[in-house]
């Protein structure tokens, strides 16, 4: 069974996880390599659908291999008669090749080569352990792929994986064969959570493509599912507040009109509910507009005039990761903010004003009030 799979966009070794074995040419230590490449098999040539917890400690040694890969993971000095890990192996990896000293100058170039091999496995194998048809994405799983791909700097099946996350279908353990249900994508639980789409497009960003940037708005804080989710978090207890308030009021409105005696009581009853429910009602009013309207979080993006504010409050999310890469495209210094040009900045701009916003509101801008 091929251990490595081509990714989208990217570019995947084509040979098998015995050939990848039994020749390593990623640099990498047998040991580490073999690893690696046994807690893959355990996931994909496992017959039964596997153990979550085996899953993840498959994509977590990728994830460990991918923070020593670009430095994250930096060993502090220690005694020369300390015990070796797999992270300092692979760190001294120069050193265990047996090469004499006075060729320390061309090392780096021969790391490098071996440095993108191993990212390559390690890219193939994380991609093709979670799109593997037996294994349930969990958002802990994604996660942690999403983390490792970041690191590594292949971005580029974020949005093919973020889509399998809501609609992949989900084995059923102690099956045999194993059948599959399929999920609801719309549902509440389906939904991406926020720092895994921040994390996403920071990576997106860091390599600017700005196709995949507005991709993984697109699958995250813009489906279906991350809206319900959020209604449900944090508008569901204020309207079902604003639903019953009615109810209460007009009990609390009966029990004080009974300590007044200079109208009848049915009368008492309707002048008390008529006042409180104006009160709340209009204070209830100023606080939605407050929220829905406030802009001291926007910096380049802001609302195009006749956006409703149930959508402005609702969309928040995705105006906010829409401003992050005007941010990142854009000038950094606020004095050249508008003077940007060229093809991606335009696309940049179109884009944004297809989703009701705007780019830059010249009344905004600095010395433009």
């Amino acid at each position: 069974m091929q251990l490595l799979r081509k990714t989208a966009g990217e570019d995947v070794a084509g040979k098998g996880a015995q050939d990848q074995a039994s020749q390593p040419s990623t640099g990498l230590p047998a040991s580490i390599e073999n690893e690696l490449l046994s807690k893959a098999r355990a996931v994909l040539q496992s017959p039964s659908v596997p153990d979550t917890a085996v899953v993840e400690e498959a994509l977590q040694a990728c994830e460990g291999l991918a923070q020593v890969l670009v430095g994250d993971m930096r060993p502090a000095a220690q005694d020369t008669k300390s015990e070796t890990t797999p992270a300092s192996n692979l760190l001294s990896l120069e050193e265990d090749q047996g090469e004499p000293k006075t060729q320390s100058r061309k090392e780096p170039a021969l790391t490098l080569v071996a440095k993108n091999a191993a990212v390559q496995l390690v890219s193939s194998t994380a991609y093709q352990i979670i799109t593997d048809p037996k294994v349930f994405i969990t958002p802990r799983i994604l996660s942690m792929y999403i983390t490792a791909q970041s690191l590594l700097g292949r971005p580029r099946s974020f949005p093919e994986i973020l889509k399998l996350y809501t609609s992949k279908p989900v084995p059923k353990s102690g099956t045999t064969p194993i059948k599959f249900s399929t999920p609801n994508p719309k549902k509440p639980s389906a939904h991406i959570p926020l720092p895994i789409a921040h994390t996403a497009l920071n990576a997106a960003m860091k390599i600017k493509d700005l196709p995949l940037c507005f991709d993984i708005i697109e699958h995250t804080v813009c489906a279906p599912a991350f809206r319900f989710s959020k209604f449900l978090r944090k508008a569901f207890i204020p309207v079902s507040g604003a639903v019953l308030a009615p109810f209460a009021i007009h009990q609390l409105a009966s029990q004080l009109s009974v300590y007044q005696s200079a109208m009848d009581t049915e009368l008492a009853t309707n002048i008390f509910f008529g006042g409180i429910m104006a009160y709340v009602g209009f204070t209830a009013t100023i606080g939605y507009v407050a929220i829905t309207t406030s802009n001291d979080q926007m910096d380049r993006v802001t609302w195009a005039s006749g956006t409703p504010l149930y959508e402005r409050w609702m969309r928040e999310d995705e105006r906010v990761m829409i401003d992050r890469v005007a941010g990142a495209w854009g000038f950094k210094q606020r004095s050249k903010r508008g003077e940007e040009t060229g093809p991606d900045w335009e696309g940049l701009r179109e884009l944004v004003g297809m989703r009701r916003m705007i780019l830059d509101r010249t009344e905004l801008m600095d010395g433009m009030e």
